[in-house]
């Protein structure tokens, strides 16, 4: 059993013999031998979950964070090591988990951020999900007297959660979460209701059409409410049929979205067919040549005709794409050495836009980094995304991610992107990227733009060595959002050496 003297600190005027009784306890669970008889382990338990219970509406961080210390210990090892069953860990995270919940709406930024980190992770322990504790208590619906902050962490709860664990036997539901979503839609303060209308759009990928029985018609009424017109058109552009009534708006911006996806096909199909006439091009010009050079039966004179005709006839298609040749279309560099190999070598090696993920190997754009990390990457499954940030963090380091400088929320209320390797914020858009990642004053921690500024310096517009600069090209409008964009290596030098033996 506790000691007296472990229990009389826990209930202390002192923050310090309060936090002491906690690591105590904590010391005095971990080194209990398994010759201890159950029902004797079962009080200790009990004992331990009821200071637990306490202390984590402790107003110190210090002894707060004890007190997740010994509740990670009961739930993840305590119960699992000495087999005390389903009951005792219901009975742990019925008696603790409201407490936690309080503190998500605290007014202290560190405490909030530590006690949503640490349910995302009580929820992901194997013997608290096989029973879906955690879910059955997050979806319970709002009321109304529920805090702006405590509203606004349940929702973002909800939310990494449902995307972690899913609807097939988590505790999740399309009809229990929805019935959550049905007040957090109607709330007062926007930012939770923005996270409610994030959630329809995940619900929606889940089941599909499904959702809408669970939403308003989607008639001229219901479209008067911006909420529900942004959550109408968000399924519009997500593939999905809202209604068969659908409004003269709905139809217009339907057929706007369909105008944009095909002009993007249209523009990629032309890049691919410029791209065919310019090898084309290239490839009888070379032949052309190759004629010209030898000569004639007559008088040695060499064929120059058929050769410039040829040359003509291929001008106008390399003209069209005189852009594409030697150019890198994430950075825009554009350099003689850029053929199909020095353009791989470049992508692997040196282009600040990209970067090797540690985890595959593939060279991905860092702007999707973190995307790659989630849903793409051979390791996906080790990876959480931060509900602070929004980075992608191993989960088994999620906890202390959180505490650290480098895990920087954006402003509140303000669309920005967020740079994987420095953890700073910065303007939204695609030219930020580029300025973020290539600037002088750019990114720190981006090793290939170091790189890049310490290359020689210009000297009335060539370089010291004599060599004329590099000129920054803008990569060509046809390009896609590049989310996940995976480089293949460069090919070896003996499979280059092969296929030049080939020519």
């Amino acid at each position: 059993m506790l000691l007296l003297a472990q229990v009389a600190g826990a209930y202390s005027k002192s923050w310090s013999y309060r936090e002491d009784a906690l690591l105590a306890v904590y010391r005095k669970l971990s080194e209990a031998p398994p010759t201890i008889p159950k029902s004797e382990l079962r009080s200790m338990m009990r004992a331990a979950v009821f200071l637990v219970k306490k202390a984590l509406l402790d107003k110190v961080s210090s002894v707060f964070q004890a007190s997740l210390k010994l509740l990670k210990l009961l739930l993840a090892q305590f119960v699992c090591v000495h087999h005390l069953g389903r009951a005792e860990v219901a009975h742990c995270v019925e008696q603790t988990l409201p407490n936690l919940l309080t503190r998500t709406g605290d007014s202290s930024l560190r405490i909030r951020t530590t006690a949503l980190t640490f349910i995302q992770e009580m929820a992901l322990f194997k013997e608290v999900r096989a029973q879906q504790l955690v879910p059955g208590e997050l979806v319970k619906p709002l009321k109304g007297h529920v805090p702006v902050r405590l509203a606004q962490s349940r929702a973002e709860l909800l939310d990494c959660l449902l995307k972690e664990m899913g609807t097939r036997d988590s505790g999740f539901t399309l009809a229990n979460v929805m019935k959550f979503l049905a007040g957090a839609l109607e709330h007062s303060d926007s930012s939770v209701r923005e996270t409610a209308v994030k959630i329809v759009f995940t619900l929606y990928g889940l089941h599909g059409d499904a959702v809408l029985s669970y939403l308003p018609p989607n008639d001229a009424s219901t479209r008067k409410n911006v909420l529900y017109k942004n959550i109408f058109d968000g399924i519009a552009k997500m593939g999905g049929h809202t209604s068969d009534a659908q409004t003269p708006q709905k139809e217009g911006v339907e057929q706007k979205a369909e105008k944009e996806r095909e002009e993007i096909r249209s523009l990629q199909e032309q890049l691919a067919a410029l791209k065919e006439i310019s090898e084309k091009g290239k490839e009888n010009s070379r032949t052309q040549d190759r004629k010209a050079e030898k000569p004639t039966k007559a008088g040695g004179k060499k064929v120059a005709q058929s050769t410039a005709a040829g040359a003509e006839g291929a001008q106008p298609a390399t003209a069209a794409t005189s852009y594409l040749d030697n150019l890198c279309i994430f950075c825009g560099e554009k350099d003689e050495s850029f053929t199909e190999d020095g353009l791989d070598l470049h992508y692997w090696k040196h282009c600040p836009m990209l970067k090797r993920c540690v985890q595959c190997r593939q060279v991905v754009e860092i702007s999707s980094l973190t995307d790659h990390l989630l849903m793409e990457c051979e390791s996906k499954g080790v990876f959480m995304q931060c509900a602070r940030c929004t980075e992608a963090v191993h989960k088994d380091q999620l906890g202390d991610h959180a505490q650290s400088p480098t895990c920087k929320p954006p402003v509140s209320g303000r669309k920005c992107n967020h740079c994987p390797l420095c953890h700073h914020n910065f303007p939204p858009g695609e030219e930020a990227w580029k300025l973020h990642l290539m600037g002088r004053d750019g990114c720190t921690q981006n090793s290939r733009r170091t790189q890049l500024s310490q290359q020689p310096q210009l000297s009335q517009g060539k370089m010291v060595g004599g060599m004329t600069p590099r000129h920054p090209v803008a990569p060509p409008r046809g390009r896609g959002g590049g989310r996940g964009t995976k480089i293949p290596a460069p090919p070896s030098r003996a499979s280059r050496a092969g296929r030049g033996a080939k020519r």
